[in-house]
């Protein structure tokens, strides 16, 4: 029974999205699971054959006050299945739905990335359970229209980052991203916002570049490989969002092992191939935007592309 608790938990929580916790307790068929600070849980005798029926219910009425979800009441513990974080992020995960919070991912990312971009996926598969509650509270806070661009796009950069690194550390060890799904790792459907299920491609090209319009982005959002610009060390804010986006790109244009630029010629990253019609000035001058070099790129110069290496950027 314990080893079901989380699944169960998590199931119920997903459909739970129709108000907050008052909204939801006053139907006698609330099960409540009380974490107590004895780290003991008030297990809830329900068979599987009745989580599935109660799960079938709410998805068909969608109306989860008629047949409540369980609350979780948290009194600083744990039990020997739910680490004390991870309840806590749950319970963020359903009682947070307004606007997405990124504290969980800017955790995680400043304790296992490096200011350089490398990735700890050992340790990020450690922490899978928190990566899993946070994918879950983006799932359930989806963008509306009263969101600022900055509060979007941020969402949409920290979804993706977030899936790809678990999507690695879920199949961690593994030499490269391309070893998994057949070699389409970009094709899997399999991140969550709202009703809709995405792919990391559909992410990044009918939500965010068709959307946004901005070629930063592709120094922002990662494929988990050598040549890819480096994972940001901490979460995209819509706060600083702009500030971040510069940053990103201008790290990324000046990493000679990334691209190489001189005055009459240059050997950059095929990602300038790949999406050049995103570089409406043209890649020269995007480019010379972002150049810390003394020497400015020629309008003319010689373009070639280095041969991209997908092995992990770990």
């Amino acid at each position: 029974m314990k080893k079901q608790y989380l699944s169960l938990v998590m199931s119920f929580f997903i459909f739970a999205c129709g108000g907050n916790a008052e909204n939801i307790k006053t139907e006698k068929s609330a099960e409540i699971v009380e974490v107590t600070s004895k780290n003991k849980v008030q297990e809830i005798e329900i068979e599987e054959k009745e989580v599935n029926e109660i799960i079938t219910e709410a998805k068909s009425e969608n109306k989860t006050e008629e047949k409540a979800a369980p609350i979780i009441i948290v009194e600083n513990s744990i039990t020997e299945d739910i680490e004390e974080e991870v309840v806590e992020e749950l319970v963020l995960a359903v009682t947070e739905f307004s606007k997405a919070k990124h504290e969980v991912w800017n955790s995680l990312t400043k304790k296992y990335v490096s200011t350089a971009g490398k990735v700890n996926y050992k340790g990020m598969k450690a922490d899978l359970s928190k990566i899993k509650a946070y994918l879950l509270h983006l799932e359930k806070t989806v963008p509306k229209s009263t969101w600022s661009k900055n509060e979007k796009l941020a969402y949409w950069i920290n979804l993706y980052n977030a899936s790809t690194v678990y999507l690695i550390a879920s199949n961690y060890p593994v030499k490269s991203i391309t070893k998994i799904n057949g070699g389409k790792p970009w094709d899997k459907k399999f991140i969550k916002s709202g009703s809709k299920v995405y792919s990391l491609n559909d992410i990044e090209n009918t939500i965010v570049r068709p959307t946004f319009k901005d070629p930063r982005i592709h120094a922002a959002l990662n494929c988990a490989a050598v040549s890819c610009p480096k994972l940001l060390n901490g979460a995209f804010l819509p706060a600083s969002l702009n500030a971040q986006l510069d940053k990103q790109v201008r790290a990324w244009v000046n990493d000679v092992s990334k691209n190489k630029l001189s005055g009459n010629k240059v050997q950059i990253s095929q990602i300038f191939d790949w999406y050049k019609v995103d570089f409406k000035g043209g890649v020269i001058a995007f480019l010379n935007k972002y150049n810390s070099t003394n020497i400015a790129v020629e309008t003319k110069a010689k373009i070639s592309y280095l041969e991209y290496n997908w092995a992990l950027n770990e």
